[in-house]
């Protein structure tokens, strides 16, 4: 009897013990794939704030070509006018 309660006590602590490193093994295995996940959502964020700039880039040069092609009418104006006074 005595020796059936050591053979247990044994089993129970290799059972602890293996059980321990499963769940450090799987907890290392869930913080991996949540980097994982954090690592592609900060990509596809800089990938839409790239995009966003590059629109943004298209519209001040369109804003651009169009003020100067304002300057260049008012520019004409007034030589227009000037030759009229």
């Amino acid at each position: 009897m005595a020796d059936d309660t050591y053979l247990y006590s044994i089993f129970w602590f290799v059972v602890l013990i293996v059980s321990v490193f499963a769940m450090r093994m799987i907890g290392t295995i869930v913080q991996a794939k949540a980097k994982t996940a954090d690592q592609q959502n900060y990509r596809d964020l800089a990938e839409r704030a790239v995009a966003a700039l590059e629109q943004q880039t298209g519209t001040i040069n369109a804003l651009r070509n169009e003020l100067t092609a304002a300057r260049t009418t008012l520019s004409n104006v007034e030589k227009i006018l000037k030759q009229v006074e």
